[in-house]
């Protein structure tokens, strides 16, 4: 049996998907995210599209950018 790797298991939180949900809800553009977070909109769309795990941090600062806590 293999160990799951650490993307594998982010992936169940589904972080890209609620990142994506969140920002269209509130009618955001990646450009608009990115601004506050000091994000780039390249980066926000891997992150929405799963293709970078994100850190602690870069969690932290979206959190932030959209003025929710992290939970």
């Amino acid at each position: 049996m293999t160990q799951p790797t650490l993307a594998y298991e982010l992936h169940r939180y589904d972080i890209g998907v609620k990142l994506r949900a969140l920002r269209l809800k509130k009618k955001l553009g990646l450009g608009e995210l990115g601004r506050p977070t000091g994000l780039s909109p390249a980066l926000l769309s891997q992150l929405e599209r799963g293709r970078r795990c994100p850190t602690l941090p870069t969690l932290l600062r979206i959190a932030k950018g959209f003025r929710v806590d992290l939970d």
